[in-house]
């Protein structure tokens, strides 16, 4: 008798891997759980981009009867394998694309923007970032030394996927 098959049994023994330690990481009591205001995070490292609307709707898949604010491992992995294994996910964009995007931003081609320049348009055009977004985004992008977003070395850490 064969095993059906689902998007769990047709998922590789690698990306099970990957999905099992994004959620790790979230994992803060080591209880199998993660808090549903990270599932948004933990999604997009591991290479999918999806919409504030699709996130909701996940995450209401993915959490029990009576929400607790936790999300179990078990109903992640199934919502996230079924996601991964279906083609209408938006997977991340590719590195030339995203450099693209931060050129189209950087009108006098400077190579850098200013924090408050990226900011502003990411908290206003296309699906608003929300300002602990943005926040985390700057965090991790803004030169400490100068206080600019040099997005050459920025794009490949978004582009990447593994």
């Amino acid at each position: 008798m064969s095993v059906p098959q689902t998007p769990e049994t047709n998922l590789d023994p690698n990306l099970v891997r990957k999905i099992k330690s994004a959620f790790d990481v979230f994992d803060q009591a080591n209880n199998g759980t993660c808090d549903a205001r990270e599932i948004g995070t933990v999604i997009r490292s591991l290479g999918v981009n999806p919409s504030e609307e699709n996130l909701r709707i996940w995450v209401k898949e993915m959490e029990e009867e009576e929400p607790t604010g936790y999300i179990h491992y078990n109903k992640f992995f199934r919502v996230c394998a079924s996601m991964i294994f279906s083609t209408s996910a938006a997977i991340r964009n590719d590195e030339e694309e995203i450099y693209r995007a931060f050129q189209a931003l950087d009108s006098e081609r400077k190579g850098f923007l200013e924090p408050e320049v990226l900011r502003r348009y990411m908290l206003t055009e296309g699906e608003p970032f929300s300002g602990e977004e943005m926040e985390e985004m700057l965090a991790a992008c803004t030169d400490p030394t100068d206080n600019r977003v040099y997005y050459e070395d920025f794009v490949t850490l978004l582009a990447t996927t593994d």
